[in-house]
């Protein structure tokens, strides 16, 4: 088994503000109601709880602001993460299998693959048999 723990992504102020008055309009807040610095610091503790540990990391906090523009091209506004920002979550997760010696190829399935679940019955693709006895 291999435990990963992931920070949360970074935070930009200005885009949520901008996303509270594209909702809000005139009654959104003027102050963000969370902050980057804040979220670095949860983003510290995992790195810091992850080193105790021993386990695997990924601190997407600092992963994404090393690209410039980070704020509107990983985040669609400010806190939710775009189709790249969870591109960089898939590379990393990746990575960090492939550190492990993990290879998704290789990794058994927990339920079956979407081409084996008949739309009509899909609960017979969740039937086991037990001493070939079907359930």
């Amino acid at each position: 088994m291999v435990i990963v723990l992931i920070t949360p992504p970074p935070l930009s102020e200005e885009g949520r503000l901008a996303y509270a008055r594209s909702v809000y309009g005139e009654n959104a807040t003027k102050i963000p109601e969370r902050t980057n610095e804040v979220t670095g610091q949860y983003a510290n503790a995992c790195v810091e709880v992850a080193k105790e540990m021993g386990v695997w990391y990924i601190n997407l906090w600092s992963k994404m602001q090393e690209t410039d523009g980070w704020q509107t091209k990983f985040l669609w506004d400010g806190l939710h993460l775009t189709t790249e920002g969870n591109a960089v979550v898939y590379e990393e997760v990746i990575n960090v299998f492939n550190e492990a010696g993990l290879s998704a190829d290789n990794m058994p399935m927990d339920f079956p693959h979407h081409s084996k679940i008949d739309s009509k019955h899909p609960e017979r693709a969740f039937q086991q048999n037990v001493c070939d006895i079907p359930l």
